[in-house]
């Protein structure tokens, strides 16, 4: 049986960030926005495409907070990798067939979701409640399986970028959710669009309006790791010095100055929420994972949610294994445990604050795999493949319909049920309130999903 050109995923090793900025920077139209995070170390990066005015971040963050201070905030979590649908949401109304297509992988006597055909991988049991199961049964989780596009690119440097922009099309581009920071965000605060994480991710990318990326308060500062101590003093006077440089110069200067300026300023905002002394501020009031960087960075996320930061846009990046063209049983087994460890960690602590009604994640992976598995317990890229939605307000239950297993597309793949811009057109009206022309070109030609409750 002859491999598949993806066995080896050079191509998911294309995904890095830093491959991913070099194809930014290669003639596309991002090339002249500033992501200011190569002199920060990735500790905080500030994305902005002009020279930015320098408000006080305090002011801007209070002012956002408090001119809607019940606003509704979309959480986007990122599963790396291609995250595979049949033994994620097993198909145990059609089990003969399911097993007969992956001897290898297949899932053995998985937990139930009532009576709708369905079963969810047993890690998914796992965690606070339940974990992801435990949420689905009460109430607080809707699944889409079959969502994808059509025609689909199995590509995982394409199909991510696709889903990253909301456009298939290999041009740069401002993300989804940076589109919509820039219609409705503000002009001055880069707390509104957070990116729990070393690197911004590309579904906050801006036009114009300010983001930011950061692991956690108590890392924000101008670092580049692994320098010795003379460059790194050199550096930190580079930047000194622009940060207060003479102003007038030409755009360039202009743009770094203010960009450094502004970090600097957003790390002073963020400082009084940084762990000292052993003391930490954002300390949750949960008990969540250790040794789950998910788990970390929601922690962190859902302590700054309830800070007067004006936060609209968050966006996190699973560490899971999901490219599995190997050993799928293990891997995907630890990945999901994990994820569902931090997801059900999360819910319960926006519970707990008292934010749960304000909080809604998407949860959402660049394309599915296969349904017929390979020779190495594994599944190689494929299409229709699974996100969900996770809240109070979320819409529960199967929210599109499972493809069918025998009915495949010309290529053997699974068929497309739903258009992932269906999805988001569905949360920009339902949930953000807004039109979702304005983000999502021809928004009118997918219709509409009921996602929120």
């Amino acid at each position: 049986m002859t491999r598949p050109v993806h066995k080896g995923c050079d191509d998911f090793r294309q995904t890095s960030a830093a491959a991913r900025e070099r194809w930014l920077g290669d003639g596309h139209p991002l090339t002249r926005r500033q992501v200011v995070g190569a002199g920060l170390g990735g500790a905080l990066a500030i994305w902005a495409q002009r020279a930015m005015g320098l408000p006080d971040v305090l002011q801007a963050a209070e002012a956002q907070a408090a001119g809607a201070p019940g606003a509704p905030v979309l959480v986007s979590v990122f599963l790396p990798g291609g995250a595979d649908l049949l033994d994620t949401l097993i198909p145990v109304g059609n089990y003969g067939r399911y097993a007969d297509l992956r001897p290898g992988t297949k899932v053995a006597e998985p937990p139930l979701l009532g009576a709708t055909g369905l079963a969810l991988h047993p890690a998914l049991a796992e965690g606070a409640g339940g974990g992801v199961k435990g949420l689905f049964d009460a109430g607080k989780v809707g699944f889409l399986p079959g969502i994808d596009y059509a025609n689909p690119d199995l590509s995982h440097f394409h199909s991510r970028h696709f889903w990253e922009t909301g456009l298939i099309t290999e041009r740069a581009a401002p993300g989804w959710l940076g589109r919509w920071l820039d219609r409705h965000g503000s002009a001055d605060n880069p707390l509104q669009g957070l990116t729990l994480g070393s690197t911004l991710s590309p579904v906050m990318a801006t036009a114009s309006a300010p983001v930011a990326a950061l692991e956690s308060p108590g890392d924000v500062g101008l670092e580049i790791w692994g320098l010795e101590q003379k460059p790194h003093v050199k550096m930190l006077n580079a930047w000194e010095q622009l940060a207060h440089g003479a102003r007038g110069r030409a755009d360039g200067p202009a743009s770094v100055r203010n960009a450094s300026l502004l970090a600097k300023r957003v790390g002073d905002r963020l400082a009084p929420y940084a762990e000292r002394n052993g003391r930490d501020p954002l300390a949750p009031p949960v008990e969540y994972p250790e040794d789950n960087n998910l788990a970390t960075r929601l922690s962190r996320l859902a302590a700054l949610l309830a800070q007067p930061l004006g936060v609209r846009i968050a966006a996190a990046q699973a560490d899971g294994e999901f490219d599995t063209h190997d050993n799928q049983p293990e891997d995907l087994a630890r990945s999901l445990r994990d994820l569902s460890l931090a997801l059900s960690a999360f819910q319960a602590d926006l519970e707990t604050r008292g934010l749960a009604d304000r909080v809604l994640t998407l949860v959402w992976s660049e394309f599915g795999r296969r349904p017929q598995g390979n020779e190495s317990s594994g599944t190689d890229h494929g299409a229709g493949g699974l996100a969900w939605v996770q809240g109070t307000r979320a819409a529960s239950g199967i929210l599109t319909d499972y493809p069918s297993l025998t009915a495949l597309d010309r290529d053997d793949n699974l068929r497309v049920t739903i258009d992932f811009r269906k999805v988001y057109a569905s949360l920009i009206e339902g949930w953000l309130r807004t039109d979702a022309a304005e983000v999502i070109p021809q928004a009118g030609r997918y219709g509409r999903l009921t996602l929120v409750k």
